[in-house]
């Protein structure tokens, strides 16, 4: 019985991306479907499919050509902060496109096995340095998996080296830094949006990382995976449905917002949803969330 549920529930996902229209999203090329990022693959010879996953799980079976990244690949070196969860500087990201082989023109396709939100977090820190040609693939691993596209096993090969440069200036209006929180507490004019859990939000747990727990006085609690479907499924919603989680909230296209959580990971997720899926203009996202808010003892925080 349990076998056909999960059947019955692959058949659904495959029908409904099949039926989805891209087309409904502010930016139509920054989430792409399973069948849409094999037909770039084939079409375009110029791309690199970032698998944001452990290379365990890589190894045990990954997109067809796809290569592995993890969060240490993109994160702060250990003696940059006193705390970690830090993006990369942009010359250590010039150094990672290069060792695999991107140049300014190539399209770098990323998916992850977490409804996109540690994709997310890579789409958002080579958005804010200046690589264009970005896209996300709706469900990750397991929307592909579900469309019955074929996997591969083993290790990546990449392609050969080479010196990469953004070609843009990075745009740091997108990115959120301690000050702008603060002023942004109690403020009228700025929502600070908390995307992690509920018990993180309440102060029950606290994530290792982070020096206690809390949450950033006057915010508002949205959880990141509001905007994906249920666990099976781990599409992005569409369009009327993610304005109204948000509306309901008082945050429209015209709202100021900070959206933060543990180390910016959640929150690039959420980053992506207002900007490029709804075109939110004056959104950023809080890279040092609450490690550093919490690292320091002496600002404010709330519990329950």
């Amino acid at each position: 019985m349990k076998k056909l549920v999960v059947f019955l529930m692959g058949l659904f996902i495959v029908a409904a991306a099949m039926g989805k229209d891209y087309s409904q999203y502010h930016n139509s090329e920054a989430l792409v479907s399973p069948k849409k990022a094999k037909e770039i693959m084939e079409s375009n010879k110029n791309v690199v499919v970032f698998d944001v996953r452990r290379s365990a799980e890589f190894m045990l079976g990954h997109i067809p050509g796809a290569v592995d990244i993890w969060r240490n690949d993109i994160s702060a070196d250990n003696n940059e902060y006193p705390f970690g969860g830090m993006r990369a500087t942009s010359e250590k990201m010039e150094n990672v496109l290069g060792s695999y082989g991107i140049d300014s023109n190539t399209h770098i396709l990323i998916y992850d096995a977490k409804a996109d939100y540690d994709a997310a977090r890579l789409w958002w820190i080579l958005d804010v340095y200046g690589h264009e040609k970005i896209s996300l693939i709706d469900g990750g691993i397991n929307g592909w998996k579900a469309a019955g596209l074929p996997l591969e096993v083993g290790f990546a090969k990449k392609k050969d080296k080479k010196v990469y440069s953004f070609s843009k200036k990075a745009n740091y209006s997108k990115l959120a830094h301690l000050n702008d929180v603060k002023k942004a507490v109690g403020s009228k004019e700025t929502v600070i949006i908390d995307t992690r859990s509920e018990s993180e939000h309440l102060g029950t747990e606290t994530k290792k990382g982070a020096f206690r727990p809390g949450r950033i006085p006057s915010e508002t609690f949205i959880p990141w995976e509001t905007a994906v479907h249920d666990e099976t499924d781990k599409t992005f919603k569409n369009i009327s449905e993610l304005k109204e989680i948000y509306a309901k909230q008082g945050i429209t296209s015209n709202s100021k917002v900070i959206a933060y959580c543990q180390s910016g990971v959640r929150s690039a997720h959420t980053t992506f949803v207002l900007t490029q899926l709804l075109g939110y203009k004056n959104v950023k996202n809080y890279d040092g969330s609450w490690i550093e808010w919490s690292y320091h003892k002496e600002l404010p925080a709330d519990k329950s």
